[in-house]
């Protein structure tokens, strides 16, 4: 697939599906069209649940821009997480692994991950349902994830305009499901080989699908794409842009399978073999 990196403002923005979180813990779109158009899209809108703090998350968030703040020296740990700029694009951020929270994000902001945790678990809950996959088997497949284990990411993002490199580069992501709060316009997901502004929705998440959902449901009766996207460059002028990311993946130094809709498993993969081979045939979209 030929990827292109300009800033052409597309032609038209994103209408998406919307969901929401019912009673019973189970994700519920108006339509089993809108279920249909979210699979295919592989994002959708999330109706914000209530409970969930998002303007304590995104006023952390904001205090990290600052240059004083204290947050901006908490170490790196390799070279995923800690506080980190990132090389050709614009984006500059703190990340953390569920298991660091408590030890770095104030009390607040990791009970916030862990509701978090709680979407993401109800949102691959559906997929792994809508695929047909007994419930036997969704922890071995999401290697753990599924059932409250798995590494979780959250990530606090700011876009550094002083750099005129591209926002973020199109590419997916690799894990299962991707949680965005979206409050300022950038994003854009390839639909069809064009980009496609996703809008800002007030009082609500995106969710993003991704590559190990792609290849924990491929012997599924429906398997799940990962949706390429990007942010477009942030100029000064552009009003400043934050973000909160939360990535939902299965544990790091485990397994995840592959099972069909009889509960056999027809493939699985080291999670370290798999993200290898992930960046070696994805570099395109870097």
């Amino acid at each position: 697939m030929t990827m292109t990196l300009n800033n052409t403002p597309p032609s038209s923005t994103l209408g998406l599906p919307v969901a929401v979180i019912s009673d019973y813990q189970h994700l519920v779109f108006d339509s089993s069209l809108d279920l249909d158009r979210a699979w295919a899209l592989g994002i959708f809108y999330l109706k914000v649940p209530e409970g969930l703090d998002l303007n304590s998350a995104r006023e952390f968030g904001r205090e990290l821009a600052h240059a004083g703040s204290t947050y901006r020296n908490i170490p790196k740990y390799g070279d995923f997480e800690g506080f980190i700029a990132l090389e050709n694009n614009q984006q500059t951020k703190l990340a953390l692994r569920r298991h660091r929270w408590d030890q770095h994000y104030p009390k607040a902001i990791a009970e916030f991950g862990r509701q978090l945790d709680d979407i993401g678990v109800i949102v691959i809950s559906e997929v792994l349902r809508q695929a047909g996959i007994p419930e036997s088997c969704w922890s071995q497949a999401s290697g753990g994830y599924s059932s409250g284990g798995g590494t979780a990411f959250l990530n606090f993002v700011h876009y550094d305009t002083t750099h005129p490199d591209q926002g973020l580069r199109p590419h997916t992501d690799y894990g299962f499901v991707t949680i965005l709060d979206v409050t300022k316009p950038g994003l854009q997901v390839e639909v069809e080989g064009a980009f496609i502004e996703v809008p800002v929705k007030p009082g609500h998440l995106a969710i993003h699908f991704g590559e190990a959902l792609n290849f924990i449901t491929r012997y599924s009766l429906r398997q799940v794409g990962a949706v390429v996207h990007r942010v477009v460059s942030q100029k000064s002028e552009d009003p400043v842009r934050h973000g909160i990311v939360y990535f939902a993946n299965p544990a790091l130094d485990g397994l995840v399978g592959q099972f069909n809709e009889h509960g056999e498993l027809k493939g699985s993969s080291s999670v370290n073999d798999l993200f290898a081979r992930l960046e070696s045939e994805l570099t395109e979209y870097r």
